[in-house]
Order: C-alpha cells, then structure tokens, then sequence
C-alpha cells in the first residue's frame, strides 16, 4: 500500500480547524437566513429546510472527523511508510475506512441538499412564469439521478471489506485508477447539475420585464452558484492530479468539508435580497408575500410607503397648492403602471408580509 499512498499535506490541527471553522461560518448564515425568512415570511418555506438538513450532515461529517482524525492520520502514515504498524492497525483502520464510507455519503447528501433547495427555491419564482415547469421537472429529474449516481459509484467493498481484502485488492493501479476517475466523473456531474440549475432562473429573468439594475442584481444572485462550482473543480484538479497514487485523504476531504460549507453559505445568501438590490431613486412596487394579502408598497428614496395610504392622501384632497397630491398621484401612477407592466412571477423574490 505505501507505494501508492501520497504522505499527509494538512496536519491534524490544520485539518480540524477548517473542518469546524467551515461549519461555524455555515451555522452563522444558516441562523441569518432563518431570521429573514421569519421576519419576512413568518415562518420557514421548504427550500429553508433543506438548507437545514444539509447542515445537520455537515455537522454529522465533523463529528465523524474529531472522532476518527486521529486514526486517519495513524493509517495514512503506516500506509506511506512513514510509521510500523502497530499490533491494533487492523481494528484502526477497519474502523476508519467505516467512517470515511459515511463521511462520503455525508457529502454527497449536504451538496445535494442544496441543489434541491436552489431548485425549489427557484420554483416558487418561477411560479407564475410560463412554460418554467417544463425546464424545473427535467433538471429535477437529472439532479436526483446525478446523486445516486454519486452514491453507485462508492468503492463499498474497498471500505467495509477485511483488511486483509483492502491489503489485496485496494492498493492496485486499477482500483486506484478507478478512484481518480470517480472523483473527476462525481465531479462532473456536481458541476453539470449547477449549470443545468442555473439555466431556470436566467430563463426566467429573459422574459420578465425588469429594470435592467435589478436584472443584474438578480443575475449576481443566480451567479452565486458558481462559487460552489469553482471549490468543486478545485477540489477535484488539487487531488486528483497524480492518477498513479491514490489520493491523500487528509488533502481530499479536507476540500470536500470547505465545499459542503461553502455550498451551505452560497445557498442562505442567495436569500438575502437586501445584500444584493440598492434602493432606487423611482419607486418600485412589491407585493405582499402573506396568503391573501393585496396591500403593495413602494420601495423608494429609503422608505416604503403603503399603496392605502397613498389612496387615503388622494380622497382627502389636501388644500396645500396641490403639489402633495400631484406627487403623490403621479407615484400611484407609476405604481400601478409598473404592476401592469411585469405581473407577478419572479416578483415573489421581492415579497414582504402585510404590515399588521
């Protein structure tokens, strides 16, 4: 086995430090976008849960790591020919490549946790905009195959087999051969599940008309997909460059728990509207998010001002030279000119509850 196992690149403290600083940064944002989304929504919307439960698996993979690091560490350096194994290497490392077979499933699940909360997350946008359930059910139907592809293509047996079986049959250039090719093809696939996810919002955006600002800001948040995107591609280029050694365990999964985080991160910004659209100098029309609610709101100059008021201010026909009701008449105006103009659909991105 030592001549095909590359020598450790991460030391153990390096390792569990962006193991649990990744997860404290993700739990940090996880709480934020559960905020916003209370406050804005009053409760949490499906994709929320999602996000969630690719926490908790993130959360799950730490603790398998500061419970088994050090006997990664222990295995690697027997298998590099850098320490003699011990009379317990066996046990140590039969338990080890158990924790490492649930550490992968652990990963596949959070990353694809997130492509499914994106998915229906853009769904609910989509709502209203024609022919999008055409685009949505396809890229749904190719995401949850794309997983349990990932999963398939797991070396189960070169992970709960004796190690008597792993000695034999798990150090040899084809199953290390085979590892570099399921490592790039899962990456592959990580990467074409992302794209085919961002095609439905950008066909959203083509058809509504939008301020071109705006369109940007919302073509920002779609494009924050490619952030996770890049760290998979990393990931996969940094350790699997030397297809005639297996990779080193502490390099690879050291950049699968960074990818699992920042794919957490990534999914609760896209959430934060306020971080991506500037108030504009015009009002603009938002309508109320709470089922049955029909109050709409112009967000402008820093403020929003509620359409009833406007509506009151006009019947009461102010006796001030007609400058205040002249103003205010011309912002309903645009009010309702700019809701006749884009309708509804992706407008839900913009939903705020109806003030109580």
């Amino acid at each position: 086995m030592a001549s095909t196992v590359q020598e450790p690149r991460v030391e153990r403290s390096v390792f569990l430090g962006f193991v649990w600083g990744g997860f404290a940064v993700a739990i940090i944002c996880c709480g934020l976008r559960c905020l916003a989304r209370i406050r804005t929504f009053k409760k949490l919307l499906i994709d929320d849960y999602f996000v969630l439960l690719a926490l908790s698996l993130v959360l799950a993979s730490a603790i398998t790591w500061q419970i088994f690091v050090q006997d990664m560490y222990y295995v690697l350096a027997v298998s590099a020919g850098l320490e003699m194994p011990g009379e317990d290497f066996s046990q140590v490392a039969g338990g080890y490549f158990k924790a490492t077979l649930a550490v992968i499933i652990l990963f596949y699940s959070a990353l694809w946790c997130i492509k499914i909360s994106f998915l229906l997350f853009f769904r609910r946008l989509g709502n209203n905009v024609r022919g999008q359930r055409r685009i949505w059910w396809p890229v749904f139907g190719v995401t949850v195959a794309t997983y349990f592809a990932c999963i398939g293509s797991i070396q189960y047996q070169c992970l709960v087999s004796s190690f008597e079986y792993l000695a034999t049959n798990c150090a040899t250039p084809a199953a290390t051969s085979f590892q570099q090719i399921t490592l790039k093809l899962n990456c592959a696939w990580d990467v074409i599940t992302d794209c085919l996810i961002m095609l439905i919002p950008f066909s959203m955006l083509k058809g509504v008309q939008m301020r071109w600002h705006r369109k940007l800001a919302l073509g920002g948040i779609f494009s924050l997909v490619v952030i996770t995107m890049v760290f998979a591609i990393i990931r996969t280029a940094l350790v699997g460059s030397d297809n005639k050694t297996q990779p080193d365990s502490s390099w690879l999964y050291l950049w699968s728990a960074i990818e699992a985080s920042v794919a957490i991160i990534v999914a609760c910004l896209a959430t934060f509207r306020n971080l991506f659209s500037r108030e504009s100098s015009r009002p603009q029309v938002e309508k109320a998010a709470a089922p049955g609610s029909s109050n709409m709101f112009l967000r402008g100059s820093g403020r929003r001002i509620k359409m009833s008021d406007i509506l009151d201010s006009l019947a009461s026909k102010p006796d001030h030279g007609g400058s205040g009701y002249q103003e205010q008449s011309e912002d309903a105006s645009d009010a309702q000119s700019s809701v006749d103009n884009h309708g509804h659909g992706i407008y839900s991105l913009y939903e705020v509850p109806r003030a109580a």
